[in-house]
Formats: structure tokens, sequence, C-alpha cells
């Protein structure tokens, strides 16, 4: 047997695995997203305290911030964490305050310095300033409807033993081929990703795009100190909560990710960093997840075998299956038919997330909000110069 006849047969072996895996995350989406919405009845004498750490004065970040102050529920206040703002964040929180009357905004300015995450610093203040002791903190760049506050509440105390209730997200109308790229990524290969895992495994993580806790689980698992170098600290958050014995719920809300008119270098960046973020962080899970590359494997098979029956069937179901997923995720997630247009990017996509997944591999150098750091083994970060 050649060598080549030795790598047709692994990738055949890799292509048999992957396309499984396809299989078991178009029903894992199924599943998901076919399940009934919960009752809608909550507690009404628990208030929440919005947390929402800010750096700069992202793309439609007032219009973002303004949904989460037109929130369906009792009681709730809105905090607006900054380390050195400068005087135009000091104008979006006084006209957002003004803009809703009706729900108490504040501005929380801090200077404390708990390690190489600052975003996890600036979480500090605002948490020690926070009236209520359920905590609902979110990224900037998301945007959620009215009846957020109130659902992942009612997912909270329908579980028994929650520690954090986190939710996944979406770009339903992406604006240029950088923001589809993302879109994308995130439809087809992180929602399908988290959903697998938490069919295999459950749910032992923590999303940053929304993270629902209380003040007593944070201080359980050591507070915010405890996950300040680290570059995810919403994924340590969730999984010392599920060390400690927590139920993590993955809400059945997915909210929007705002991205405005992201490059194709802002993607690539953002993508390597996310993908060296998780080998540092379950390096097993990662090595495996090169497997998902269906569409990369088939293409290396037909470069390696030539064009034959066997070499293009295989690219067309991997392709069939892909779209596949493309068609449940539009109809179950996505239902904006501005979407659909990207569709002709996934091969490419797929290819690019490919090459993401084996650059990463090179080193542990990231970049984040303008800054250089490197990825120690476990997670933690340094910064560079």
């Amino acid at each position: 047997m050649t060598l080549a006849d030795i790598i047709s047969v692994l990738l055949l072996f890799c292509l048999a695995l992957s396309g499984l895996y396809h299989v078991f995350s178009v029903f894992c989406v199924v599943e998901f997203f076919g399940r009934r919405n919960g009752s809608g009845i909550i507690p009404p004498s628990v208030p929440v305290s919005i947390v929402k750490p800010l750096k700069g004065v992202d793309h439609e970040l007032k219009e973002n911030l303004q949904t989460f102050c037109s929130q369906d529920y009792p009681e709730f206040e809105v905090l607006l964490g900054f380390s050195e703002p400068a005087d135009g964040e000091v104008q979006l929180v006084k006209d957002l305050a003004a803009a809703c009357a009706d729900v108490r905004v504040r501005m929380i300015i801090s200077s404390i310095q708990l390690g190489a995450n600052k975003k996890v610093s600036n979480l500090q203040g605002i948490v020690d300033s926070a009236r209520y002791a359920l905590l609902a903190i979110s990224d900037s760049d998301m945007r959620v409807d009215r009846f957020y506050l109130r659902n992942i509440v009612d997912e909270y105390y329908r579980e028994g033993n929650a520690g954090l209730v986190t939710c996944l997200y979406k770009i339903t109308s992406p604006r240029t081929v950088g923001a589809a790229l993302e879109s994308l990524t995130i439809a087809l290969d992180f929602i399908p990703s988290v959903l697998v895992a938490r069919r295999l495994e459950g749910v032992t993580f923590g999303l940053g795009a929304s993270l629902l806790i209380s003040t007593k689980a944070l201080e359980d698992i050591g507070g915010l100190s405890a996950v300040a170098d680290y570059l995810a600290d919403d994924y340590q958050i969730g999984y010392r909560l599920w060390k400690q014995g927590y139920n993590i719920i993955l809400s059945g809300v997915v909210i929007e990710n705002v991205v405005g008119p992201m490059s194709i270098r802002s993607h690539f960046l953002h993508q390597l960093r996310w993908a060296r973020t998780y080998r540092a962080s379950r390096p097993k899970g990662f090595a495996g997840y090169g497997i998902t590359h269906l569409v990369a494997l088939s293409l290396f098979l037909l470069v390696l075998q030539g064009p034959n029956a066997l070499t293009i069937s295989i690219i067309g179901i991997s392709l069939a299956l892909r779209f596949s997923m493309a068609t449940i995720i539009y109809r179950k997630v996505i239902r904006s038919k501005n979407w659909i247009k990207w569709l002709v990017l996934l091969p490419l996509k797929d290819i690019l997330s490919f090459c993401i997944w084996s650059w990463s591999f090179a080193n542990r150098s990231v970049s984040w909000r303008g800054k250089s750091y490197t990825i120690s083994k476990g997670g933690t970060i340094r910064e560079t110069e």
C-alpha cells in the first residue's frame, strides 16, 4: 500500500466521522429548537441588575443598550461600566438615561485591576455597585427583544439548582462579506457545536453573549478574581459553576449580535482568537473539532485522487449536508430572507474555517481590544508588547 493509499484511507475514515457528526448535529439542532417554550411565569419579586461592561462606542451601541432598557419586566436596573470613559461615552450614557426615563440607568466608573483581562476588572466594579442579587451580564454588541429578561429568569427558576442561564446568538442581517462570513460561522459551526456538546456531555460552560447568574453563585466559585487572568472568562465562569455542582442552562432565547460593517480581516482575527482560546481551554476537544470540516476534507480527497465517482459523490454529499443545516438554521433561528443571499459564500467560509483551525496551532498569540496577548496552557493570558 502506497503512502497515497494510506492517506486516502485515513481521509475516508475522517470523512465518515465528519458525516456522522453533521447528521447528528442536524438532529441536535432540530431537537433543541423544537422544544416547547417555557410557561412565561416568573417570580415577580425577583429584581435584576443588567450588567454591561463597555469600552469605546461600538456600532449602534445606543440602539443595542436601548433594547435592554425596554424590557417587559417588573423591576430591573441597567448598569454601564467603564474604566476610563471618554467624553463621547459619558454623553452616550446621559442620552440613554434621558431616553429611558422609566428605568434606572447608572454609569459605573471603576479603577479596579484584578488581572490581565481588563473586562473582568470592569465587571467587578459594576457587580460591586449592583443593587440586586441576580445579574444579567452581556456583551455590548448584543441586542434583545423586550421579553429577553422575562424568559431567561423564567428558565433560571424552572431549573433546580441553577447556577447560570446562558444564550446562543446570531447575526441576522450581515451587511458586508466579513459580517456574512461571521454570521455563517456562528450559525452553521458554532450553534451546532454547542448543541452537540449539550447533547453529549451537558452544558459545562458559559457564553459571553448573555450570562444570568446570582451573586451567591459567583461567590461560590471565588468571585470574578478567579477568572481575571483568563481570556474566555465566560467559559470559565460556567465551567467552574458546573464543577461546583450547579446546573448550567442553555436558554431557548437566541439574541442578536450586531457586528456592523465587519471586514474580512476582522472576521479572520476574531475567529483566530476564538480558535486559540478554545484550543487552550479544551485542547482535546479542539483537536477533535478538526473532523467537523467536512467540505475541506472532501476537497483534500479530490486533490489526492482526482475527480472520480467517489470523490465527486462525497463532495456532493458534503455540500448537501451543509446546505441542509443552513436551511434548518434559517427556518428555526435566522428567519430573515436577507441572510439567504449570503449562502453562496458557504463553501468559501468552510475552507477559510479549516485554514483558521489549522493556523491556530502555529502559536498562542491573539489580538483583543487593540492589545496583543499570549494565551498560556489552560487559557490564562498575559499582555505582550
